[in-house]
Parts: C-alpha cells; structure tokens; sequence
C-alpha cells in the first residue's frame, strides 16, 4: 500500500509544449482519487527545478517520486535521485505520468497510453531496478559537465535535430515533430570525422552521421531506433550511423521505424559498459531529448541503478 504522505509529485506544465499545463488538474484530480491527499506538490517553473525538487524530498523522507512530463523531465527527475555521485535513497521509487513530446523511455518501459491506466500503475505496477547511463560531456561554454539519462544520448544528426527542434513542431506531436525535423536535418547535415572507443578494446575512427549511446529502445516520437536494446541487461547499446548519401539516408531513416535500419551496411552496432567519443570538429550532443553540448564525451553504465514503477510486462528484461 503506498503511502501518499511518503509520496513527492512533480509536474512540468512546458512540457508536450505547455499541453501538460492543460492536463494539470485533470492528473492531480486522478491522484487524489487513487492515491488520496496528504503527497506534497512541486511544479516546475524552471529548468532543473525538478531535481532540486526530489534531491530535497528525498532528504526528507520521501519514499515515492511521481513524476508527469517528458523524457527531458524524467531525465532532470531521476538527476535529483542522486547526490555526490550516489542514489540518496537506493529504496528510492519513481512512477512516470507521460506527457511529453517524443515519449521514448515510455513506449521502452510499455508504460500504458491513458493517464489513469498509468497512475494505476504506478500504484499497483511492479518495482524494476533499471540502468542507468552517466555522461561526461563538454557544454556551450566548454565547461566538462555530468549527467545521468535514463532512455538514449545522440551525437552528430540526433543531436542536431534536438538542437533544431521547435516549439512550433513539438506542439504537432511527437512521431511528426521528430519526423519532421529529422528530414530536414538529414538534408543538410554532414557527416563528420569522429573516433568511437568502446570498453578500451573496439575503436572506430570514420566519418559518422551520428553516434547513438543507448539504454532504451525507442525515441523520437516512435523510431525503434535501438531494437536490441533492454533496459535491465547492465550493457549499453552503441549504434554508429555510416557517412552516407543524401539517397540513402532516406531509404534508411524509413526503416527506423520499424528497427530493420540495423541490418544496412551504413550502420554499425555494438553493446559495452563504457564509450569515449572524440572528434577534431564541433559535433552536437543531447540526452533524452534534450540538448546538452558537444564532444569529447564518454558514457558508463549504472547496472540495476533505480527502481521504477511499470507495468512488470517482460518479466525477462524490458526492452
């Protein structure tokens, strides 16, 4: 049975483009009647509130993190479970209430599609211990910054469409926003010389359209862009994207939808516990959909790291 007085909820009303904003009293109205009163209440107004938020929750005992946003969200969330460098509260639970634009961790986690079914589950789902990913990476200003992700980090083309993303497209949805954006990008975007090093044992050096870091599956508003990727198998998943003709990009980037993109000879895919990127020009970089900066930047693994709350479908491993 949970306890709403041990429960800490946060709503990010900016996100799927201020959409949730609308949504607000209709979430909080289901978590009353489900979980009843007595949670405290956070709403985000700026960025990385929500990790101050849950940092400072934590620290006061709170037991249960409800979080109703995006992936951005969710990323900037499961930052706050953390302090020095280690989870504050390894008991520590997150429930996701999805609202964003592109939903990739959702879909990876088969978090179901209605605001009350997933409140029911957060209450009633089971508990999975998840990884994490911990990137080290270089901001605007060149200043070496850590983050953890919870989904996915791109370098190169996904993180150029991050960049470019506009509000203006995020407010059509998110298998359109990306889509879109992605198009656009691909038609522009060159591939740049960049050096991949994997576990200290595989290393690529080749012009690349993209480097793919990844723990779950999906991204982008529907691109099954990792298909082998389980968020519980302690291995990140690295996905190269070959320098390529504006032609082939295109016969390519319909088959990420459906995962078929992996069998191309334009792209390469591993899995590992560390990656190091490096590259001689300025390549952009995001996390869960969110832009970060650019290279050098290096990813590890967190094993079973954070408890969350899902459906408990896939009781080998969620993909």
């Amino acid at each position: 049975m949970i306890n709403a007085k041990k429960t800490h909820v946060i709503i990010n009303p900016q996100s799927a483009s201020g959409k949730t904003a609308k949504r607000q009293n209709q979430i909080l109205d289901m978590i009353d009647r489900k979980l009843g009163k007595g949670y405290s209440l956070f709403i985000i107004r700026n960025p990385h509130d929500a990790s101050f938020s849950i940092r400072n929750a934590i620290s006061k005992g709170k037991t249960l993190i409800i979080v109703a946003g995006g992936d951005g969200t969710i990323q900037d969330a499961v930052n706050g479970f953390f302090s020095n460098g280690k989870l504050s509260n390894p008991e520590c639970q997150l429930g996701i209430i999805n609202s964003g634009t592109g939903c990739g961790f959702a879909q990876t986690l088969h978090l179901p599609t209605s605001f009350e079914a997933q409140i029911q589950t957060i209450i009633n789902g089971e508990s999975r211990a998840v990884d994490i990913g911990k990137i080290i990476y270089k901001n605007g200003d060149g200043t070496t910054k850590k983050r953890y992700f919870v989904n996915e980090c791109q370098s190169g083309i996904g993180g150029a469409v991050v960049k470019r993303l506009s509000a203006t497209f995020k407010r059509i949805g998110g298998f359109i926003a990306f889509g879109s954006t992605s198009v656009l990008t691909a038609l522009r975007y060159q591939g740049r010389p960049a050096t991949v090093i994997i576990d200290g044992t595989i290393k690529v050096s080749r012009p690349l359209l993209g480097i793919v870091v990844s723990i779950g599956r999906y991204t982008g508003g529907g691109m099954d862009l990792m298909p082998l990727a389980v968020v519980d198998d302690s291995l990140l998943d690295i996905l190269l994207i070959h320098d390529q003709p504006v032609s082939k990009r295109f016969s390519n980037f319909a088959k990420i939808y459906s995962g078929r993109h992996i069998s191309s000879p334009e792209f390469s895919y591993y899995k590992g516990k560390k990656v190091f990127v490096s590259s001689p020009t300025s390549i952009p970089l995001e996390a869960d959909g969110e832009y970060l900066g650019g290279l050098p930047f290096s990813v590890e693994i967190i094993p079973s790291c954070l408890q969350i709350k899902c459906s408990g479908q896939n009781n080998g491993g969620l993909t």
